[in-house]
């Protein structure tokens, strides 16, 4: 998994075609008509990462986070993963050969070519959104036999691939496999994030909760005061012998209890609880994670599978060899 900016995206979406970098600026010709009509422009195109050089570089398209010319790539995907297939130009190292231990004592007679092996690598844009942030990362697979194989494919020479050499291949499996690893790996890289998230929550809950239990508590204690304003009035007004005086106390009375029935009519408690609720559950929504994985490529290599006839104690015996993974098979 690799952190994921722009560059880094264009070189993977765009590897299988011509590209010339040269001087902060990515010259990317014999694009494919069906992207060329997407975008709605021809190649080549000059693409630059520097508001600097996109005013000196004519013609050039600025790639930023959210610009047009990103977004255009991303929605092409969307719509359309890409499968390429391409053959590997790899002939056996005699010198490899010769470090092998099941040639050991063997001599090499004749090397010829007997088949095709495959790799199969999957390139997916892995998107995390939370809160206001925005996170991706690049994961790129190279997998073998439900293998994933750490190997430097760059380093090989590379043909466009004949579909007529090889069988047609069956990727399910392969994805279905690489589905699986690239959740592992998702999730080990969301790991900080989720905690970051947790203790975030976690903190807002805490305040939500703090602020409807004091609202709580408030009108509780206001219920109870009512009550006792109301004790003390009712006490007065057995000891008061002006009219004038009992009527204000009345009036107090009354205002008080139609204070209190007013307090336990709307249920506070009942709407202070339902309001909490809400505010929880409006903050745990807002802390979800989203995680949202991109295939942005296939890429079906194949190579050859050379047989080896060795002598052996006086007998020939053939061998098939694997130049990728450097083994007897």
């Amino acid at each position: 998994m690799t952190d994921y900016n722009p560059k880094n995206f264009i070189l993977e979406f765009f590897k299988e075609y011509k590209i010339n970098d040269e001087k902060g600026v990515l010259t990317i010709s014999e694009v494919p008509s069906d992207f060329e009509e997407f975008i709605g422009k021809k190649s080549p195109y000059k693409i630059v990462f520097d508001f600097n050089l996109h005013a000196k570089i004519k013609d050039s398209e600025l790639v930023t986070q959210g610009s047009y010319f990103l977004l255009a790539i991303k929605d092409y995907l969307r719509n359309k993963g890409q499968t390429s297939l391409l053959k590997l130009n790899i002939k056996p190292d005699l010198s490899e050969l010769n470090k092998n231990s099941k040639l050991k004592n063997n001599k090499i007679i004749e090397i010829k070519e007997d088949g095709y092996s495959f790799l199969s690598e999957f390139s997916f844009l892995s998107i995390y959104q939370y809160l206001n942030e925005k996170k991706q990362t690049m994961n790129n697979f190279l997998i073998k036999d439900a293998e994933v194989l750490d190997l430097d494919i760059s380093k090989f020479k590379t043909n466009n691939g004949n579909k007529e050499e090889i069988l047609s291949i069956d990727l399910k499996e392969s994805y279905n496999f690489v589905k699986k690893i690239l959740d592992l790996q998702v999730n080990k890289e969301v790991k900080t994030i989720k905690s970051f998230l947790n203790v975030k929550l976690n903190k807002e809950l805490d305040r939500i909760k703090d602020y409807y239990f004091k609202q709580i508590k408030e009108k509780d204690e206001e219920v109870e005061r009512c009550k006792e304003k109301i004790k003390l009035l009712e006490s007065k007004l057995k000891h008061t012998y002006y009219e004038r005086d009992i009527n204000t106390l009345k009036r107090m009375i009354r205002e008080s209890n139609e204070r209190l029935n007013m307090l336990q009519k709307r249920s506070y408690k009942e709407r202070l609880h339902n309001e909490e609720i809400f505010h929880i559950n409006d903050e745990i929504e807002k802390h979800v994670l989203s995680i949202k994985n991109v295939l942005i490529n296939i890429t079906q290599y194949y190579y050859p599978i050379y047989n080896l006839i060795v002598l052996s104690k006086g007998k020939k015996i053939s061998k098939k060899y694997d130049p990728i993974l450097k083994k007897i098979i």
